[in-house]
């Protein structure tokens, strides 16, 4: 599975899913509580191993927890990967384009955007079910990225 990534670096979003309500601690970000709902995580991998070495560490929770993104990993589902590849790290602009849908919700201040240079205050979104799929059809077509489900 992890062949169909590539080795170049780029930007990726997460597509998680939550069954069930969670109350964890994120590392030093501290404790909080997550509605069981669908998140987008967005993120970059431009070191070595490029998207596809970031990827395989995400879709193998049982790694210990590195980014915040480790912690709650464990407990979700990835529905989906969205990724584009390039040396340009656009984490920042996804969460901000994700940041100004309908219902959007930050359920972590601080989650995945503790090294933001942009003031985003999350790189963790959450959403509402009924509203995402027609949010990220709008997402990959105005980004041209590839998406990969993994359901």
């Amino acid at each position: 599975m992890f062949e169909r990534f590539p080795l170049a670096g780029g930007s990726y979003v997460l597509i998680l899913r939550l069954e069930n309500p969670l109350e964890i601690s994120i590392g030093r970000l501290g404790q909080f509580g997550f509605l069981a709902a669908l998140y987008v995580y967005c993120g970059s991998g431009l070191g070595s191993g490029g998207l596809r070495g970031r990827l395989r560490h995400h879709l193998n929770s049982r790694s210990s927890p590195h980014w915040h993104v480790d912690y709650l990993r464990p407990h979700c589902d990835i529905l989906e990967v969205i990724f584009l590849e390039g040396e340009k790290r656009l984490e920042c602009s996804w969460a901000q384009y994700f940041l100004t849908q309908p219902s959007a919700f930050v359920p972590a201040p601080g989650f995945g955007a503790s090294d933001c240079r942009n003031s985003c205050p999350a790189h963790l979104i959450g959403f509402s079910e009924t509203q995402i799929s027609q949010i990220l059809r709008n997402f990959t077509l105005a980004w041209n990225c590839q998406r990969l489900p993994m359901e």
